[in-house]
């Protein structure tokens, strides 16, 4: 077989006949594996998917347990203009009707700085005209208050409306955009809205950071809350990754947890993957095969991918604090960010009613685990004990610990896919993790953080497609790609999962209805 790579859309385009493929081999059970998966379902394919871990959503983790308890590695936040999410949400049943039921909108989100025990609320309900330049006025004065100056204010605000291309952003960093350089003050505002909101680095596209900043900007779906931001009532392993896997096996996709991705089989004159071979000689065989893995997994995997494929790791994760009943400290919190945190801290405030009374969770997640200095102990998170983690959170969000004191006070819990191990565990158990340098607790023990997970942070200089040249019947989907035909480019987000997924989906299809055709 030959083919020839279309440059202008990355699709690889046959000239000869070959036998129609119906069999799709999907490596990775994250949300762009399961999305891509569903996709493949609705277009005749036979389904079955390849993860390393027993369990399926990949970071998408999260859930509430019998006393109320929120146990989950992140909060998140959607935006009601992304199509492709609410359409996908819309699709999959769940015990209420759809997992579009599982959003609300959040009417109410806030920017916080601690250490001064200021709070900015922002309306996030549908605005008239009025109301918009009123929120728009709070944002400005905000950027002030942070000690920014009027003219870079000003700047900034124009900066964002201003008519661009896509083609004249593509490479362009949010440094550079923002001219961080000459503006010291302005990137010393922006840098924590961005680390906490989507873990952006400086290095983070000039494009994905204008799609998140124009959030209210654009069309907004007619199916959404009517917010511009939501968010789900349950963590989304209840909310949308348990559903959407029970829907998939109903709908005949078959689930092979525990197996790792071990090396590809390309043929001898490298134009297909004839096979995968997974860990304890297992060798897989289909028609296609999708890559839904983690950026260096796949880099691994692919030396094609190596020349055009460009990221950044960001360790961030979730907290949770527990009170029988909200205390005042909590009062009026909905969704924010903590603007002075030095880990980058988002956090969510929910109640929750269950047999024994009410629970109310503090959520926080925390970015930049490996290198910001925390207030209190002057380390960084995984420098920290899980004592030290919990106090430096509480004074970071909100100035003061003494809520440990509350008689409300129930507890506080590491999110899932983190933990403290032995030595020995890391060398045996957890050598695949992230993980941090050894940490005397305060029993005198040796113990290091282990992660599950990390964001991938496209850089702007990444261009990896969900093609991969030369290869016919690859294809990647992934929240790591950069692909030129996204509307929605905002890293780490379910958002541009599912678009990705899509925009790969589109891609397998036309290659099997060339061979289709081809072979008619």
């Amino acid at each position: 077989m030959t083919y020839d790579v279309i440059k202008e859309t990355g699709v690889i385009a046959c000239d000869n006949a070959t036998p129609l493929r119906s069999k799709v081999a999907i490596f990775g059970a994250g949300i762009s594996g399961l999305a891509m998966a569903h996709n493949c379902v609705k277009h005749g394919f036979d389904v079955a998917i390849y993860d390393k871990e027993l369990f399926t959503g990949g970071k998408c983790i999260g859930t509430v347990d019998e006393s109320g308890a929120v146990h989950e590695l992140t909060h998140r936040q959607f935006f009601a203009k992304n199509h492709n999410l609410i359409n996908f949400l819309k699709e999959i049943p769940s015990g209420s009707g759809s997992c579009l039921d599982s959003l609300y909108p959040q009417e109410l989100v806030q920017f916080s700085w601690a250490q001064s025990n200021k709070t900015m609320q922002f309306q996030r309900g549908y605005f008239t005209r009025l109301e918009k330049l009123w929120d728009d006025a709070k944002s400005a004065y905000s950027m002030i208050y942070a000690q920014v100056s009027l003219t870079d204010t000003l700047w900034f605000k124009q900066q964002l409306q201003k008519p661009y291309t896509t083609e004249a952003l593509l490479g362009v960093s949010v440094s550079d955009f923002f001219s961080y350089d000459s503006r010291p003050r302005l990137a010393a505002f922006l840098r924590p809205v961005l680390l906490g909101w989507i873990g952006a680095t400086d290095n983070t596209p000039a494009l994905a950071v204008l799609d998140l900043l124009n959030n209210k900007v654009g069309e907004l779906h007619g199916l959404a809350p009517e917010a511009y931001s939501l968010g789900m009532r349950e963590p989304i392993s209840d909310a949308l990754i348990s559903p959407l896997t029970h829907y998939l096996q109903k709908q005949g996709v078959q689930f092979h947890l525990g197996h790792k991705v071990k090396s590809l089989y390309p043929n001898k004159d490298r134009t297909r993957i004839d096979g995968v071979l997974l860990q304890g000689e297992r060798s897989v065989q289909a028609d296609f095969y999708v890559l839904a893995l983690p950026a260096h997994v796949t880099q691994s995997l692919l030396s094609e991918v190596r020349s055009a494929l460009s990221y950044e790791f960001v360790l961030s994760h979730g907290f949770q604090f527990y009170f029988s009943r909200r205390p005042d400290a909590l009062k009026g919190r909905t969704v924010g960010l903590v603007l002075d945190s030095p880990w980058g801290l988002s956090y969510h405030v929910t109640t929750r009613s269950h047999s024994k009374g009410e629970t109310t969770c503090l959520s926080v997640t925390a970015t930049a685990l490996d290198k910001a200095r925390g207030l209190l102990y002057q380390k960084p998170m995984l420098s920290c004990t899980e004592e030290q983690v919990r106090d430096e959170l509480l004074y970071q969000v909100l100035g003061r610990v003494d809520l440990l004191e509350h008689p409300a006070y129930q507890g506080f819990r590491v999110g899932l896919g983190a933990k403290m191990v032995t030595p020995e565990e890391l060398k045996t158990l957890y050598a695949d993790h992230f993980y941090g340098d050894a940490v005397i607790n305060e029993r005198g023990q040796a113990r290091h953080w282990v992660l599950q997970h990390a964001l991938t942070q496209p850089t702007s200089q990444n261009t990896q497609t969900t093609t991969v040249q030369n290869f016919s019947n690859i294809f990647l989907s992934g929240e790591y790609l950069s692909d030129p035909r996204q509307t929605w480019r905002v890293p780490v987000t379910l958002e541009r999962c599912i678009e990705t997924a899509n925009l790969c989906m589109m891609d397998l299809a036309e290659r099997a209805a060339c061979y289709k055709e081809q072979n008619a």
